[in-house]
């Protein structure tokens, strides 16, 4: 089977805002300085040499090499990658060099060479003797446009071209919005095997909750979750990091991809498909407080045409944590087959299965004073808490003759939590450490169906082709909770860790909630001249929630005060093509989010509603290899629930927490973000966001004026990671195979009503080194300097969690 490498080029697309004139300027002035500082470089990279590109391609596989060639520099490259190739390897390519030297480079010693034909490069075998023919493989004549992929496993880039947590796949140029996207090899590089730990550098996050289950947040709003494109209802516990090929953020309200997202923005975990060629590698991990870690992921063609791809991925960690008792060990294995039903119909089946071991910690209460106990302190019980999950998934992709693109996806998941927690039911008292303590268990199962069915493609109409997607999802959310907890009125919560007969107990308390939602959505990029694109989408949402005891006595259902039909979402922006390589982008976007948090009084509060104008202005620079983005936003919200600090003892909530509308609120600021590869070796993702947020409205008056979200909105928040891998050129080759790369996470103040982080900043080194084409090795060391810091400010009683002190990790790789 032949397959075409194709270079990646595509029409770029914008939005218009609405409500924020003052937007609209400071975007175009920035391109048109960016444009004036961009144009002396490419009449430089012209003089040069016509046509000639600085690479950066590691050795590997020769198929990999092409592929990784044909990204870079343009070629469109016809190759019978799963036969003739396989188990043949290239040295890679170094330096600047046009695209026929460049294939004179990377192929030698590989017995081949490249011709040039209508339909692109065909890769000639070499005569073994000045008398022996030239065999020729079989080369496909291609029409249209290339298969745009926003894969990035194997990629070794940090700059996306392509995204696919919209309705297809775009170009993150053609989204009106901020887009940021954490690749396989900016995951690979740093180390990370969380969620927690990505989300960490990516621009304009910050975390709550607690370990395993965090949320993000952005720009002072919470974020909605996907899974493959397809909306989850609420969140889960976090998958482990190796089993995705990229993480991608849209901030901002995303209504028009989940129905009624969260204004915060959504995020898509996208996970690992099968390669076109076999592959495999092994890593071995141990590190401070016990930490041990292994990872394998393999997989290639599982018969000969290659029609039939798999892959499988496993992770097991065991650790222990900084504070006493501390204790964590999940386990992964996931697994995915694609199947070739044609040349244009692909079936993919997946599976996860996920468990986790852990002792829940709630986070530390304060002392009456106001002080906080040392970071090794625990509040919490010395038996182990458990989660388990597992999900599966199908997908049925079909790509037609005239462009169009058919997908169906479906997911579900269930997840089981058997839990023991216990915090502090008051500040402790400063002399002897002793309060009231709430401790008990907790039986929860969560269970999730969601699908999705769209069609999307080029139109032509009055000389200009634009782009349609229409669809469907629906999802649905069933939650059943219980807890049983005991109140001890005289105790030592950072002493005393066994409760005994308190957990003894069989929770004999249910709830049950059932939440559905459905929409019809559309999109649509109207092109109105050249460099002009309108965009503009729409979803129709249905939402319905009913909630009943189950235990001890089973009640009827209620249904919720929440609930709404065909609630329009609208969407709108304009894209201008300022430059080959340069958008400027202005949008608009309803909110509307149904909540089920109830008052002190027990009445659900009303939908939040608002909006949110942007504008900012995109490039690609370096040849495609850097992304950078400047944004500008406002937003609206009105009725958000938050918790009332005033009124404490709701029912169905652990830790008697109630909820009040938030009133008017505005959240307005600015993002910057780079991302790719500044010259041969050297890679960055680097973010900052500065964000004002505060209360124009409240029912309680003397919040008016005040800073909102204070909790989990700092105003300055900043997100670097560099890599560099030292080559032949750098001190003569002396290090060549050595590589090092450096981390800055820094964000100002933070703050509850019980207790204040004051601005901190930490720093991580890894030092890497690859011994050959197989075996590397690194150490990461993890904040550096010993920083003390809260990672999450909380209240008199719980949910002080410290940020882990300085630890070391040490890696092992083996790759085939």
């Amino acid at each position: 089977m032949a397959t075409l490498y194709r270079s990646r080029t595509a029409s770029r697309t914008v939005p218009g805002a609405r409500r924020f004139a003052m937007l609209r300027r400071l975007p175009l002035l920035a391109a048109i300085g960016l444009m004036a500082l961009n144009v002396p470089q490419v009449r430089a990279d012209t003089e040069v040499a016509e046509g000639s590109i600085v690479y950066d391609i590691p050795a590997g596989s020769l198929a990999d090499v092409l592929r990784h060639y044909a990204q870079q520099s343009g070629a469109d490259i016809v190759i019978d990658a799963r036969g003739a190739l396989a188990g043949r390897s290239s040295d890679g390519l170094q330096g600047r060099h046009g695209v026929a030297e460049g294939f004179d480079i990377l192929l030698r010693g590989t017995g081949y060479r490249a011709v040039r034909t209508g339909a692109g490069y065909v890769l000639q075998a070499l005569p073994a003797e000045p008398s022996a023919g030239v065999s020729t493989l079989d080369a496909v004549m291609v029409q249209g446009q290339a298969v745009r992929s926003a894969a990035t496993d194997g990629n070794d880039s940090y700059a996306a071209r392509y995204v696919s947590l919209g309705k297809g796949t775009q170009s993150w140029r053609e989204i009106p919005q901020s887009v940021s996207v954490m690749t396989r090899s900016q995951m690979d590089d740093m180390g990370a095997v969380t969620v927690a730990e990505a989300m960490g550098y990516m621009t304009g996050l910050t975390q709550s909750d607690y370990e395993g289950t965090e949320k993000f947040n952005a720009r002072g709003f919470a974020t909605s979750a996907q899974f493959d494109g397809v909306p989850q209802q609420d969140f889960g516990t976090h998958l482990d990091l190796a089993i995705y090929d990229r993480v991608e953020v849209l901030r901002g309200p995303s209504g028009l991809l989940t129905g009624t997202g969260e204004p915060g923005g959504a995020i898509n975990y996208a996970r690992k498909r099968p390669r076109d060629a076999a592959h495999g590698s092994a890593a071995l991990t141990a590190g401070s407080w016990s930490y041990r870690r292994a990872e394998v992921d393999g997989g290639g063609p599982l018969n000969e045409a290659g029609t039939l791809r798999g892959r499988v991925v496993g992770a097991w960690q065991r650790e222990d944590k900084f504070y006493e008792l501390g204790h964590n060990a999940p386990r992964t294995l996931y697994g995915v087959i694609e199947l070739d039903l044609s040349e244009r119909t692909t079936l993919g089946v997946a599976g996860t299965w996920h468990e986790r071991q852990f002792r829940n910690f709630n986070g530390l209460p304060l002392y009456a004073d106001g002080s906080l106990p040392g970071r090794d302190d625990y509040v919490g019980s010395d038996r182990l808490s458990k989660y388990r999950e597992h999900d599966y998934s199908l997908d049925l992709t079909h790509r037609f003759d005239n462009g169009w693109t058919a997908k169906a996806t479906y997911m579900h998941r269930r997840e089981r939590y058997r839990g023991y927690s216990a915090f502090a039911g008051s500040a402790l008292d400063t002399a002897t450490g002793r309060a009231g303590i709430s401790a008990g268990r907790i039986a929860n199962d969560f269970e999730w169906d969601q699908g999705d069915l769209q069609v999307s493609g080029p139109v032509r109409l009055l000389g200009q082709e634009h782009w349609l997607a229409l669809g469907y999802n629906s999802s649905r959310y069933e939650s059943t909770t219980g807890s049983r907890f005991v109140w001890l009125p005289d105790w030592a919560p950072l002493q005393d860790h066994d409760f005994g007969a308190a957990f003894d107990a069989p929770v004999t308390n249910f709830n049950r909630s059932v939440t559905k939602q459905s929409g019809l959505y559309s999109t649509a990029r109207i092109r109105l001249a050249e460099p002009l694109t309108l965009v503009l989408g729409g979803r129709w949402t249905d939402y319905r929630l009913k909630s009943r005891q189950v235990a001890p006595v089973a009640s009827s259902w209620t249904r919720s005060a929440a609930d709404v039909d065909s609630e329009f979402t609208p969407f709108g922006g304009l894209v201008w093509d300022v430059a080959d390589n340069m958008t400027v982008y202005a949008s608009y976007a309803d909110i509307f989010v149904p909540q089920d948090e109830e008052d002190v009084s027990g009445q659900t509060l009303r939908p939040r509603v608002g909006w949110q104008a942007e504008a900012g202005v995109k490039g690609e620079f370096l040849d495609g290899r850097l992304n950078a983005s400047l944004a500008v936003f406002r937003i609206r919200d009105t009725n958000r629930a938050i918790t009332d600090d005033a009124n404490i003892g709701c029912g169905g909530t652990p830790n008697g927490a109630c909820y009040r509308a938030a009133g008017k609120v505005q959240s307005q600021g600015v993002e910057m973000e780079v991302s790719g590869r500044l010259s041969p070796g050297w890679d960055v993702m680097a973010g900052y966001t500065y964000t004002d947020a505060k209360y124009l409205s409240d029912s309680d008056p003397a919040n008016v004026g005040r800073r909102f979200g204070a909790d989990v909105l700092p105003r300055h928040l900043l997100r670097l990671w560099t890599h560099y891998r030292f080559g032949p050129t750098d001190f003569d080759g002396a290090l060549t195979g050595w590589r090092i790369g450096a981390g800055l996470q820094a964000q100002s103040n933070v703050q509850t009503a019980s207790i204040r982080q004051g601005a901190y900043a930490t720093v991580s080194l890894r030092l890497g080194y690859r011994f050959d084409a197989h075996w590397d090795a690194s150490l990461a060391v993890n904040n550096l300097f010993d920083r003390t810091y809260l990672r999450t400010p909380g209240h008199a009683t719980f949910y002080n969690l410290y940020g882990a002190p300085r630890n070391a990790m040490l890696t092992l790789r083996y790759a085939l």
